[in-house]
């Protein structure tokens, strides 16, 4: 079977690929039929973004091979953002659905009068009477807008006795009341009165929910995770590393995800989301959990996904989703994970920041491009003006590249600080992206010697969610800016006594760097892998949806059939096995991945439609406004809709990849998306524009 795989393969790969008729009009076309220019523009980061002339192809990521033998048959994918729908799975196994946007109302604190124990622990009865603590308590939870005061006589009292009472009273009641001492005709008084809404200090009002932590559902539509949660932060003023989530998901889709934030009024989440600034993010179904989100805290996702323009019988493509619902699929990473520009890839940033590299890396982030809001900024900054380059940044521009230019406006020879202000999540994906690659050709190489378990294979000896993925090391990045003191071309770091990274994550709460201080002191627990021996292999016992394969770092082991290819791709790049760094918040400890993937709850139907522009899949927020699609039995088109849920990390375009056997970049796909267009009467315009022009001249 793999003989007949590889021998076709690509011949496979070109001819599907281009399946949609080519037409007589330009890519521009092609891409405006897609979708790209043609949404209403969203808010300042989403301002239009340039179309590199080439874009990344599966080849440049490693991803040739497919699974099953089986005809493919054409579909397009995302000819809509409408069409691919995501929900997040979490870790108890519930979908995020955005079904109430409501904020909650804050609970009531109760006054337990009954429990005589609780109160005598709560009040102190050395420092005022039971009937003085009744009335404060009796203020402190009242849901009346009062302007009430309690009073107790202090005169005579010494400044350490009036201290005593404040302090009491701050331990029973935290931050909900207030206590002055004023002087009134040579007497003096303790008062006490409660917070009242509208004024500054209410925003301290005691924590009374049941969680220290916000949960929430953040539905979005066009935008990716962190243009969203950037946004949003910037509604809320607070940092976005505040923000946690457990996954990325797809910009072009419609998707809902869980975010969290500690101790933040679910009210003023709910109205930073409302605001005519954020229209196409939507928020809601508020819960109260005592950790935070952080990435990979997910189990899975939910795909609800449509396919237009198929033109196979149901037969062919009946056998064709049997196939990946039985057999699954190779588990490769696809190309949102390395960016859209074929110019400067993600992966390549995140070599040259494992190497050291980062001047250019930073460069490289910020290359200049012809289009959008910071093209001023990035074409100062390419003509060696850094200040003039901050200068140019749009003031609410949050973006990475934005970030970069204002840091080093401030501090041109701060690198590493500069980098800080990029997202720490922004990071991890630019290094993650890297390993990714080498996986990815891994898996190819592994995939062509068989599809079957070979000896020198891995398999893990618990349980692993499809990956284990790396974090950045979490010791303080300040040590690494302090340390800096070589002056390399490649680099281009000079020490100063400035060199600090005032960077993002070190604007989070104290309570959270605390644990970031305690989880690095943690070591990173390593999976235990058992290495195939022929006697496993002769068992029967393992099949190739047991193998991983490693994500390079320094917790994991390679496999002995695959070592020599992983030590070869890396020396190349200039970095050893362990990748371990000079800097030690860019270690990388490695981690496991299955080579292929199980879908699983897969469905499949085909209905009709007329109009390219017809909505065939209800959203979150389509079920919220009563939104209702009728499909029609009869219409000129065919679409196949498909439900699946996959594990965390695993790519839903991979799957369709060998579904379709077809490309899933967005240059093949913008190739099949002219199919609703009148070619005749498109040449006929064509003709007929010709036939102006030539007249135009001889009128001239």
């Amino acid at each position: 079977m793999r003989g007949g795989h590889r021998g076709g393969r690509g011949q496979n790969r070109g001819n599907r690929g281009f399946r949609g008729s080519r037409g007589n009009y330009s890519r521009g076309d092609r891409q405006n039929n897609l979708g790209y220019n043609n949404y209403n523009k969203p808010w300042h980061s989403q301002t239009k973004r340039d179309i590199p002339t080439k874009r990344l192809s599966e080849e440049d990521i490693g991803v040739t091979e497919y699974l099953s033998e089986h005809q493919g048959f054409n579909g397009i994918i995302k000819s809509r953002f409408s069409d691919f729908q995501v929900s997040e799975i979490n870790e108890a196994g519930e979908v995020a659905q955005l079904t109430d946007e409501s904020p909650p109302e804050a609970p009531l604190e109760e006054l337990v009068e009954d429990d005589e124990e609780l109160l005598l622990n709560k009040y102190n009865l050395e420092i005022l009477p039971m009937e003085t603590w009744d009335k404060i308590n009796k203020l402190a939870v009242s849901t009346e807008q009062t302007s009430e005061k309690i009073e107790v006589d202090v005169s005579g009292m010494s400044k350490e006795d009036r201290t005593k009472i404040h302090e009491a009273v701050k331990k029973a009641f935290g931050e909900s009341i207030i206590g002055s001492t004023v002087t009134v005709e040579d007497k003096k008084f303790v008062t006490f009165t409660k917070y009242r809404k509208g004024v500054r200090f209410d925003n301290r009002v005691k924590w009374v929910w049941g969680g220290e932590y916000v949960h929430f559902v953040v539905y979005k539509e066009n935008c990716d995770t962190m243009e969203a949660a950037s946004v949003l932060a910037q509604r809320l003023h607070i940092s976005p590393s505040m923000l946690g989530y457990a996954g990325t998901k797809d910009r072009r889709a419609k998707t809902s995800q869980w975010f969290s934030i500690r101790r933040f009024e679910p009210r003023r989440i709910a109205s930073a989301a409302q605001q005519n600034r954020m229209p196409r993010v939507r928020v809601g179904n508020f819960c109260f959990k005592d950790y935070h989100l952080k990435l990979g805290m997910l189990k899975g996702n939910r795909f609800r996904i449509c396919l237009r323009n198929v033109t196979a019988p149901d037969d062919c493509v009946d056998v064709a989703c049997k196939l990946l619902n039985e057999n699954g699929f190779i588990n490769y990473y696809g190309l949102q994970r390395f960016g859209s520009r074929a110019d400067v890839p993600t992966h390549e940033i995140g070599l040259k920041l494992l190497q050291g590299n980062f001047k250019k890396a930073i460069d490289s982030i910020l290359t200049q491009r012809p289009d959008g809001p910071l093209s001023a900024a990035l074409q100062q900054y390419s003509s060696g003006d850094v200040r003039a380059a901050g200068r140019a940044v749009p003031p609410r521009d949050v973006t990475p590249e934005a970030r970069l230019l204002r840091a080093l406006a401030a501090r041109p020879n701060d690198l590493l600080g500069a980098l800080q202000q990029v997202s720490r999540n922004c990071r991890l994906l630019y290094i993650h992206s890297y390993q990714s690659l080498i996986w990815n050709r891994a898996a190819t190489h592994r995939l062509t010697q068989s599809r079957t378990p070979l000896v020198g294979d891995l398999v893990p000896l618990e349980p692993v969610a499809q990956v284990t993925e790396d974090e950045l090391d979490e010791e303080s990045d300040n040590e690494d800016s302090e340390n800096v003191t070589r002056d390399q071309n490649t680099d281009n770091i000079e020490k100063t006594e400035e060199a600090t990274c005032n960077g993002t994550e070190n604007n989070t709460d104290s309570n959270e760097n605390t644990d970031k201080k305690k989880k690095g002191n943690t070591p990173k627990k390593v999976i235990p892998v058992k290495v195939l021996t022929k006697e496993d292999i002769d068992s029967g016992k393992y099949s190739i949806f047991d193998i991983v394969l490693p994500l390079p770092g320094y917790s994991i082991e390679y496999p002995p059939n695959m070592r020599e290819f992983y030590e070869e791709c890396l020396t190349k790049d200039e970095l050893t096995m362990d990748m371990k760094h000079k800097y030690k918040s860019y270690n990388l400890s490695g981690g496991y991945r299955h080579v292929v993937c199980r879908v699983s709850d897969m469905s499949w139907r085909c209905v009709r439609y007329d109009r390219p522009t017809d909505d065939l899949v209800l959203s979150d927020a389509d079920l919220i406004d009563g939104v209702d699609i009728t499909h029609n039995e009869d219409g000129k088109y065919k679409a196949l809709l498909l439900t699946m849920t996959l594990p965390t990390s695993c790519y839903a375009t991979m799957a369709l990849r060998e579904l379709l056997r077809v490309g899933t970049s967005s240059d093949v796909q913008a190739l099949q998306n002219d199919y609703h267009v009148d070619k005749d009467a498109v040449k006929r315009k064509m003709a007929d524009d010709e036939t102006d022009a030539k007249k135009t001249k001889v009128d001239e």
